[in-house]
């Protein structure tokens, strides 16, 4: 009974934000300057600080170009209504690289196609959008950096103090030695997603070591859950709950808790994705839930692709297939190897690690297109069976240096 009151209440929080989302979209186009963003994006061009898709600068504009450039343009529409640039989220498209559309759009906006991307909420234009307007393009980016440096030392710090400093080394390592982690500030979307995953699973850590009640931390989970998705477009959804999960069963909570913790993240996330469709319905009733959603659906799921396979496992092996061979292996290996000589693989807080191999199987089709960024995911799962071996091995052995003892005295 107390669990349902807890994910009724947790329920009802989702069901209050979803105004918020809505009107804090919808009003966004009132406090930017949409001359002033478009000049901030030409002169960017011109810097190399954002480029064409016939250029590289890895150095700035490196990994997820596409998302990066389409969502500086998203809601820069001429002559659209604020509601209409907030919920229906234009953006200048063809069958051209987005980088291209953006350059051409920078020097002329009502030169290219407006195309509505609205299955998405696109809330981390609360951050972006502003900054877009009022700095340049380079200083937004360089905000990018310090934003996911401090969040991600917070989440260090609570992870420490939560579980210690060995186990956090060996959750974080695969992250930062096998994805793009160092680059993810590149991409303005990419860094918000990944500041309310680290921000949030810090917050949960935050929860459990002051001793909070189990209605705080699923109601809690509820309202991140309900966040991410405002602020993500089908980025890395797994990432989180499985660290609130491992948080969870690591510091010796109930599974029953973490599941029901998961369960409460799943629901609002997918309750505030099925608003934002009404929400575009009710803007504009030409969008067709059937088509511009399920139909996408269909597609991330199972659809055909030239980069996709439809045989089980498929999707799961070649995300964590892109995290192994990454840059940073020939660091991590030497890692692994000194750790696997030293601990025992035990299992028991490591089964959180299972929810983005399920997340990569239902959607298949979306994991195997964009494994380069889903595989923040997989290298996180490598993470937590890393973090649990080590904080299991050193139960067992605390055991048995108690156990010893009191043989000796017998």
């Amino acid at each position: 009974m107390r669990n349902s009151v807890s994910l009724l209440l947790a329920m009802a929080l989702v069901a209050l934000l979803q105004p918020i989302y809505f009107l804090s979209m919808a009003s966004l186009d009132h406090v930017i300057s949409k001359e002033r963003t478009w000049r901030h994006i030409h002169e960017a061009f011109q810097a190399g600080v954002l480029v064409d898709a016939s250029h590289r600068n890895q150095l700035i504009a490196s990994g997820d170009r596409f998302t990066d450039c389409y969502a500086l343009g998203e809601g820069l529409q001429p002559d659209a209504s604020a509601i209409e640039e907030g919920i229906m989220a234009p953006r200048p498209a063809s069958e051209r690289h987005a980088c291209d559309d953006l350059k051409q759009a920078s020097d002329n906006p009502s030169s290219v196609n407006w195309e509505r991307y609205a299955r998405y909420w696109h809330g981390y234009r609360i951050y972006s959008a502003p900054l877009a307007s009022l700095l340049p393009i380079l200083a937004l980016k360089t905000i990018n950096l310090f934003v996911l440096t401090g969040v991600a030392a917070f989440f260090v710090v609570q992870s420490c103090r939560l579980i210690g400093s060995v186990p956090t080394i060996w959750l974080c390592a695969p992250v930062l030695f096998m994805t793009d982690f160092v680059r993810i500030w590149h991409v303005s979307p990419h860094t918000v997603s990944t500041a309310v995953i680290l921000g949030g699973a810090g917050l949960i850590a935050w929860l459990i070591r002051t001793k909070s009640s189990d209605r705080a931390l699923i109601v809690f989970s509820a309202a991140s859950g309900s966040l991410f998705n405002f602020v993500d477009f089908l980025v890395n959804p797994p990432w989180m709950p499985m660290l609130i999960a491992f948080f969870l069963v690591a510091s010796g909570r109930r599974a029953s808790l973490a599941i029901l913790c998961i369960s409460a993240w799943f629901s609002a996330y997918s309750i505030t994705w099925g608003s934002k469709w009404i929400a575009a319905y009710l803007v504009d009733p030409s969008f067709n839930i059937a088509t511009d959603v399920i139909g996408a659906a269909k597609f991330r799921i199972g659809g055909d692709n030239a980069k996709v396979t439809h045989i089980p496992l498929a999707a799961t092996v070649k995300v964590f297939t892109n995290a192994v061979l990454s840059w940073g292996l020939i660091l991590f290996i030497p890692m692994l190897v000194r750790f696997c000589a030293r601990e025992r693989p035990l299992w028991a807080a490591a089964w959180p690690a299972l929810i983005p191999m399920v997340w990569f199987e239902i959607l298949s089709n979306h994991s195997q297109i964009h494994a380069p960024f889903v595989s923040r995911s997989a290298a996180a799962a490598i993470g937590v069976i890393l973090a649990s071996m080590h904080i299991r091995a050193s139960e067992v052995k605390a055991s048995d240096s108690k156990w010893q003892p009191s043989l000796a005295a017998e």
